[in-house]
């Protein structure tokens, strides 16, 4: 009989009497994928730490992902503690069973055990799941399929993904001013160009310019408020007219010049009708209004919280209040900071690095000075959204962070092509 890696023999407790070493074990066959793990489990650490059950191992680890095959994973396992999740990649196996089964007599029992690879065959993922795996992951690898994987692996969510319901995304900036709309209205187009339904709902109905930037060619009318209002009456019809239509797949939400307060039961039962009807919510908040319970617990509830900060000493102490305030994610729940390099390398600017110090973690973007393109933009309601300029690709980047996609396909052929485009560039004086 096969030994399962899940029911793997037992005696092996017995040799290892050593604290568990790592709650999260990947071992990779190639960069990328080892830098999106690490990545993936470094944003949700403060999720993982609980499965470590407050040990730590001899390295001081609870999460890593290491280059390597199933040989290195047997390797490492035959002189250290069994991970509860442990992660590997067959793509360099040539007998993949095999190997399966003979890491299987080196995982203790209870180890959850996820196989990544780049092969499609339905009997593979049959044979796999026969021998005890929990899941395959096919590449190219995204934070959003690796998530709910480690999700079901350990229990925190059910098998069944929630269908019908979108995304929730928060913009908040640190101090006002930091570009948050700019930033917002980016994303938005971003998404929508990817094919999801995207509203944007821009809760400053004083001063918020959003409108101008998607170059909506119409008001924007009382629809936010009228939505807040009618809540028991809220239909598809009803949102539809609320709405502003201003491309094929990309809407907004807003109320101009109208005062308004509402509690914070009011923003969140919108937020669920909403999402039954989007892929995608993004929510342009102002930084004035974070005091409004209701505003704030769309930030707190969102499923991605990105917190825009500037180069400055007033941005810096606002964030670190805001991170307080947010405290312990929940399960998927990702907090992505965005320093927007506003005024170039001013003296009176922090540098990124001080920042980081203070803030006790990196950035996860970073948009470079570039205010004439962003002016521009701004007057003509264009999109920044090019990999001609650095505010473009950075912009960029972030959409494809937050939807999860992988860019490992496309960097390839892009590198494929670049030769015969430096080549043509020499041939018609353009270099």
């Amino acid at each position: 009989m096969t030994t399962s890696v899940i029911n793997a023999p037992k005696r092996l407790l017995q040799q290892k009497d050593q604290p568990q070493a790592d709650s999260l074990l990947a071992f990779v066959t190639d960069k990328s994928n080892e830098l999106l793990l690490n990545k993936v489990f470094s944003n949700f650490s403060s999720s993982m730490a609980s499965l470590n059950d407050g040990t730590q191992g001899k390295h001081g680890d609870t999460t890593k992902a290491i280059n390597g095959n199933i040989a290195s994973a047997i390797n490492y396992l035959r002189d250290n503690q069994s991970p509860k999740i442990l992660i590997v990649d067959i793509d360099d196996e040539e007998e993949t069973i095999t190997s399966i089964n003979a890491l299987a007599h080196v995982c203790e029992p209870g180890t959850r055990v996820l196989v990544i690879g780049s092969s499609d065959n339905v009997d593979l993922y049959r044979e796999l799941k026969n021998l005890g795996i929990d899941d395959y992951l096919c590449k190219p690898l995204n934070q959003s399929l690796l998530l709910h994987a480690l999700g079901r692996a350990t229990g925190k969510v059910q098998q069944t993904a929630r269908v019908g319901s979108g995304k929730s995304v928060a913009i908040a900036g640190c101090c006002g001013g930091v570009g948050v709309s700019t930033i917002t209205a980016n994303l938005a187009r971003a998404f929508a160009n990817h094919g999801a339904k995207t509203l944007v709902t821009d809760l400053n109905c004083y001063g918020g310019d959003i409108d101008l930037l998607l170059n909506a060619n119409s008001n924007a009318g009382v629809g936010l408020v009228q939505l807040l209002n009618e809540q028991k009456n809220v239909d598809k019809l009803l949102i539809e007219r609320s709405c502003l239509q201003i491309e094929q797949r990309l809407y907004l939400l807003k109320s101009l010049g109208q005062k308004y307060h509402f509690d914070s039961q009011r923003y969140q039962k919108l937020a669920q009708v909403l999402a039954q009807e989007f892929n995608y919510l993004l929510w342009d908040l102002p930084a004035h209004l974070l005091i409004e319970q209701g505003i704030a617990d769309t930030l707190f509830n969102a499923d991605v919280q990105v917190l825009v900060c500037s180069p400055s000493l007033a941005s810096l102490r606002q964030c670190k209040a805001l991170l307080t305030q947010l405290g312990e994610q929940r399960y998927a729940q990702r907090t992505l900071l965005v320093l927007n390099l506003l005024h170039g390398n001013s003296e009176h600017s922090l540098s990124q690095a001080m920042l980081e110090q203070h803030l006790g973690r990196s950035f996860d973007h970073v948009l470079p000075y570039a205010p004439k393109k962003v002016l521009k933009a701004a007057e003509l309601g264009e999109s920044l959204l090019s990999e001609v300029h650095g505010v473009g690709r950075s912009l960029l980047a972030l959409s494809e962070d937050i939807l999860g996609v992988s860019q490992q396909a496309n960097n390839s052929l892009l590198a494929r092509f670049m030769p015969l485009r430096n080549w043509y560039k020499k041939s018609s004086g353009k270099a």
